[in-house]
C-alpha cells in the first residue's frame, strides 16, 4: 500500500510565524520526524499542515517539535 494512502491530513493553527524563514524552520524541522510525510507552513495564516502516517506518528509529535522551536501550537 501506498505510504500516502496511510496518511492522514492535519492542520495545527500555530503562533510565533512571522516570515518566510519561519516557515521553512518549522517544515525543514517536521521532514526528520518519522511519520510525517509531509509537512508546510504558512506564516500568514497562521497553520502548518501535515499528512502524517498515524500508525507511525502519535498525534503529538508535531506538537512537540514545533514548541521546542519557540512556536506556539493553540489547537489541532
Amino acid at each position: 500500500m501506498n505510504e500516502l494512502m496511510m496518511a492522514e491530513q492535519q492542520v495545527l493553527t500555530v503562533n510565533g510565524m512571522t516570515c518566510d524563514g519561519c516557515e521553512r524552520r518549522i517544515a525543514s524541522a517536521l521532514d526528520g520526524v518519522s511519520g510525517i510525510d509531509e509537512a508546510s507552513a504558512d506564516h500568514q495564516a497562521g497553520i502548518v499542515t501535515l499528512q502524517v502516517d498515524p500508525t507511525v506518528a502519535g498525534p503529538d509529535a508535531a506538537r512537540s517539535v514545533i514548541e521546542e522551536l519557540g512556536y506556539e501550537v493553540v489547537s489541532g
